[in-house]
């Protein structure tokens, strides 16, 4: 586990209180929570902790991202999720017991806090944040492998690139054109095929073809997106 430097208590205490999912805490529990946890820079494509890894440890990201990965057994990587800043990885093996389920890497340069599973499982259960911070998130990390596994299993490679570009433009994205338009930096072919458990090959040809149609619009790799589109996001992508 690779790492750039250790971050300072007093730098750490002010990137903490501005993670939305920590604003309810008061001065006091956030000393805590830093006593608790050490804090790292990771560079991009560090991996964290691999698929059964028994590491006891649950991890907060400050900045930066997180992609969760599984690995066929021919070795293609398939990102099932992106985690982001105040998000927490780890819970799973924290609250079942046993080695991680899949890999953690950065996808970007990252900053995260690491935590001895125990400590911050009762540091939440005494701030009355086991819900927010612990069952949410665990909720979340469910529906979106299910969602996930129903991309993989219903729809078709133009598809679910489709969805993945809309996801990012929610997320990642930024007005523009009087907020007509989402823009955003649209990820490598090859991060997109981990995403949507294809090849880069194919992600190239598909992508080629979305960005002819009149969903999408691409300068480089800086994609535009019209509003409207998003309702795709909520909506039947069937019959582009």
């Amino acid at each position: 586990m690779a790492m750039t430097g250790r971050v300072l208590h007093e730098e750490l205490i002010e990137e903490l209180r501005g993670l939305e999912s920590l604003a309810s805490l008061k001065g006091e529990g956030l000393e805590q929570l830093c006593r608790l946890g050490r804090c790292h820079d990771y560079p991009k494509g560090n991996v964290i902790h691999y698929r059964g890894d028994v590491d006891n440890a649950v991890y907060m990201i400050v900045r930066g991202k997180v992609k969760v990965v599984m690995t066929s057994d021919d070795g293609r990587d398939v990102a099932i999720d992106l985690l982001r800043c105040g998000d927490v990885f780890g819970l799973v093996a924290a609250v079942n017991g046993g080695g991680h389920p899949a890999h953690a890497i950065t996808a970007t340069e990252a900053r995260l806090v690491k935590f001895r599973s125990a400590a911050f499982l009762d540091w939440v259960d005494d701030q009355g944040l086991f819900r927010d911070l612990v069952w949410r998130q665990l909720a979340n990390r469910v529906r979106q492998a299910y969602q996930r596994i129903g991309e993989q299993a219903l729809m078709g490679v133009k598809e679910r690139l489709l969805v993945t570009l809309l996801e990012i433009a929610e997320h990642e994205g930024r007005p523009a054109a009087e907020g007509k338009e989402v823009i955003f930096t649209r990820p490598t072919h090859r991060e997109l095929a981990q995403r949507i458990g294809s090849s880069r090959e194919v992600v190239t040809r598909v992508l080629k073809e979305l960005l002819e149609s009149d969903l999408l619009d691409a300068d480089g790799r800086v994609i535009r997106v019209p509003m409207s589109a998003l309702v795709f996001r909520e909506g039947d992508v069937d019959h582009i």
